[in-house]
């Protein structure tokens, strides 16, 4: 999602997203960002690490993704 996307998602402003929010993907000069990227730094943000079962299911979802993409007809 893009930058105003991504801070209305985390209900903040997008000079804090800048400032202080996980890193961006850059595609020309848009700057976009992945959910699960912004859900995983607003978790941190509460000083509420990921157990070691969210962590893997993390992991499994994010390698799903992966392969579904990869193999998604084009």
């Amino acid at each position: 999602m893009d930058e105003r996307q991504a801070a209305a998602y985390l209900s903040i402003g997008v000079t804090t997203l800048r400032q202080h929010g996980p890193r961006p993907v850059r595609l020309n000069r848009r700057r976009l960002y992945d959910r699960n990227d912004l859900d995983r730094w607003a978790d941190r943000l509460g000083g509420q690490p990921l157990t070691d079962n969210q962590t893997l299911a993390e992991q499994k979802e994010v390698e799903r993704h992966f392969f579904a993409k990869r193999h998604a007809p084009r």
